[in-house]
């Protein structure tokens, strides 16, 4: 740890600047602000709360929502060039016991990390608190380095010391008087107002901001009988978090129905709403969700955070070839462009940044989806309605009529949508949509099984992208291993001939990635081109197998040796590429 807790070379701590008037008493605040991510109003209520609270910025911070405390860590550490600890940096036991009382370190959001000689290394939510710097000082008799770590990893800290294990989520629900099982008006009524006191409003805000922090996708909430589950969606899997009491659920669940505009009395049947929120100083969209279980109302939000619709194509991990030829198609002025793939695999951020390619002033271009995940500029976007039959194959056809270059379906679901899709690409429209296939090749057959003519098929489709989702490696910690026998067979299957410098490379999860291996996702892809011979094979309906096999004879790299490649260069692992591959 000591070597970890080092202040860097030549790094001055943060209270010396202080010290030398050339930052202000709070820059963490002031930070925010010249950053974008707290604005002025907001930094000016935030002192003042905290002033009023006798606490420390960080904690006021978090709270808010704003900016989460693993958020500001991360900023005030790299700004100013100090160590960033983690809640696995927190000793097993409390160093120097009886010198602080843990209503003095808990008031000030500090703790002692470790100790060297005559000096302490202090875990500071604030490192720019002088006072509490020179309080700790005199009590330890010890010169004291200041370290940044989260006021979330201080909370866990604190529960694990001085608590037993509580979780920050428990001591959050001190106080709380949960709601009666009853349906009845009054327990509404108790719900509704136990939904909105402000210990279940930052229960919720801590799952979202730590959500967003640890980059998950979805937030499980599974309520069952003897406890409450919360897991978040990270790079594609599932992972258990602390969670809130059980006697909360009901509570939890409620807030975040009233955040969605739900009713919380409908207690019976499935709801889905939607709400925006300013969280970070960005936005994110939630997508919520919910199913009655036998322990009450289980519960999925999508986090559909606004960054992420600005993807660009070359961004999304296309080789280099396989980009310039998805431009090229792109280019044309008519015909279908499909890309396929599992749910979850990517599809609609590939076409979110198809469309950034396209120029929406020269063409008019409208996209129809369910739901509409990304807001982007100069596209008309219409969000499809079952509910009222504003089906896709209805809106397609209105769409037709508004004299579109472009049109983007957001997933061709059924035949009706498919042949009408199929006479708009023949009509001079250039149309863009998803299918649900587990390669390129196999979006021919599925369309012709959706009862598409063959010669029809064969005259619009100019090609068809297949992709999967594998997680990146972070390069904090993965590490290079030689390929074992099974690996090196599977290489010379896909045609790598593996040499003594090959070498694959493992997850092996460190602080920066929050112990997980990965920091983030990137897709593998396949390129079908619709040659003239492919064509000849779609107009005879020949097989899958054989129109991969002229694909393949005509340069196209698969999804699999596209994640070899990727394995290889260290940018995932090898079974990462298995797992979202074998389709059995």
């Amino acid at each position: 740890m000591l070597q970890l807790l080092t202040p860097r070379r030549g790094g001055r701590t943060l209270r010396r600047l202080v010290a030398e008037r050339r930052l202000p008493a709070h820059p963490g605040l002031n930070l925010l602000v010249e950053r974008g991510l707290v604005k002025e109003d907001d930094a000016q209520r935030l002192m003042a709360q905290a002033a009023a609270a006798r606490e420390p910025i960080p904690v006021t911070l978090a709270r808010s929502g704003l900016v989460s405390g693993h958020e500001w860590a991360r900023l005030i550490a790299d700004h100013y060039g100090l160590e960033l600890a983690a809640k696995t940096d927190i000793p097993e036991a409390l160093i120097l016991e009886g010198a602080f009382s843990s209503r003095f370190l808990r008031q000030n959001r500090v703790l002692p990390l470790a100790m060297d000689g005559e000096q302490l290394w202090l875990g500071m939510a604030d490192p720019a608190d002088e006072v509490t710097i020179k309080a700790v000082r005199l009590a330890a008799g010890r010169e004291v380095v200041p370290v940044v770590i989260a006021v979330e990893d201080l909370d866990d800290g604190y529960a694990r010391l001085f608590e037993g294990g509580r979780s920050a989520f428990a001591e959050m629900a001190d106080g709380i008087e949960p709601a009666g099982d009853g349906a009845g008006e009054d327990s509404v009524e108790h719900l509704l107002d136990l939904a909105q006191e402000a210990p279940v409003v930052r229960l919720v805000n801590q799952l979202l901001s730590d959500a967003l922090r640890m980059k998950a996708s979805d937030i499980h909430i599974e309520p069952y009988r003897d406890r409450l589950q919360v897991r978040y969606r990270i790079h594609g899997k599932l992972r258990e978090i602390g969670a809130p009491p059980a006697r909360l659920s009901a509570a939890v669940i409620s807030r975040i129905k009233i955040l969605a505009k739900l009713d919380i009395a409908e207690r019976r049947l499935p709801q889905d709403g939607r709400v925006p929120l300013q969280m970070g100083g960005r936005r994110v969209d939630l997508r919520v969700a919910t199913i009655p279980t036998i322990h009450g109302e289980s519960l999925v939000i999508r986090l559909l955070d606004s960054a992420q619709g600005d993807v660009e194509l070359s961004s999304l991990g296309l080789a280099s070839q396989d980009e310039a030829r998805l431009r090229d198609l792109l280019s044309a002025p008519h015909g279908m462009l499909l890309v396929t793939g599992p749910t979850g695999s990517g599809k609609t951020t590939t076409l979110y940044a198809a469309l950034r390619t396209l120029d929406a002033i020269r063409d008019k271009i409208v996209s129809i989806e369910d739901p509409i995940e990304y807001q982007i500029g100069g596209v008309t976007q219409v969000q499809v309605k079952p509910e009222i039959d504003l089906t896709f194959a209805r809106v397609l056809r209105s769409v037709v009529r508004h004299d579109p270059n472009i049109i983007m379906v957001g997933e061709t679901r059924d035949g009706e949508t498919a042949d009408i899709a199929v006479h708009a690409a023949l009509t001079g429209h250039l149309l863009l949509s998803t299918l649900h296939t587990n390669s390129a090749a196999g979006a021919v057959a599925r369309l012709l099984d959706m009862e598409v003519e063959p010669y029809l098929l064969a005259s619009v489709l100019r090609g068809v992208v297949g992709q999967r989702l594998v997680g990146i490696l972070c390069d904090r910690c993965k590490a290079p291993y030689p390929p074992g026998d099974d690996e090196r067979h599977f290489l010379r299957l896909a045609g790598i001939e593996p040499d003594p410098a090959t070498h694959f490379y493992k997850a092996a999860g460190c602080r920066h990635c929050n112990e997980v291996g990965f920091t983030g996702r990137v897709g593998i892809f396949e390129l079908l081109r619709v040659t003239e011979p492919v064509r000849r094979l779609i107009r005879e309906r020949a097989s899958t197998q054989d129109v991969l096999a002229r694909a393949l004879a005509e340069g196209m790299t698969t999804m699999y040796q596209d994640g070899l490649n990727k394995a290889l260069a260290g940018v995932t692992t090898f079974d990462e590429v298995r797992r979202v591959t074998d389709d059995g």
